[in-house]
């Protein structure tokens, strides 16, 4: 968006009106974290994956932050930064929330064991969790040192 040439009174207002996304979404994220604080938290899959969520979810909307000023932008544009960024905010941001909801509400629909294969499932979502970490966040350095993302 920033490298398309538009005047530096357009990169401006965009720039501000991408920064205004962060306040309404530190608020739900503060808002996820208050709820969990002091709770007496069970650490079963449902709520692993939800933690997961969060986690990734913020690491997505902190790299958002710094792609919204254009400065930086114009740095990063076209790199493995952005392709990690969209990683985290997407697939954290939703298939971490939708496995999250599958877990707890599968045997309540269909009348399943709740606690059917535990450690089969926590397994699934470490190796996720690590897995998506592992992939995505050295991505971050690499578009910083400057990696296209396209050859």
């Amino acid at each position: 968006m920033f490298t398309a040439g538009l005047g530096v009174g357009l990169d401006s207002f965009f720039m501000l009106s991408s920064m205004v996304i962060a306040v309404p979404t530190g608020i739900k994220i503060f808002n996820w974290v208050a709820t969990m604080w002091r709770g007496n938290l069970i650490f079963d899959t449902p709520l692993l994956w939800a933690v997961g969520f969060v986690a990734l979810f913020t690491m997505g909307g902190l790299s958002g932050i710094f792609l919204a000023a254009f400065p930086i932008d114009w740095q990063v544009n076209d790199t493995y930064y952005v392709v990690a960024h969209f990683h985290y905010v997407l697939f954290g941001g939703s298939m971490f929330g939708i496995f999250a909801g599958l877990y707890y509400w599968w045997p309540k629909m269909f009348r399943a064991p709740a606690r059917r294969a535990p450690r089969r499932s926590k397994w699934h979502f470490w190796l996720t969790f690590v897995g998506f970490n592992l992939t995505f966040l050295p991505q971050h350095m690499l578009g910083l040192l400057g990696m296209p993302r396209r050859i």
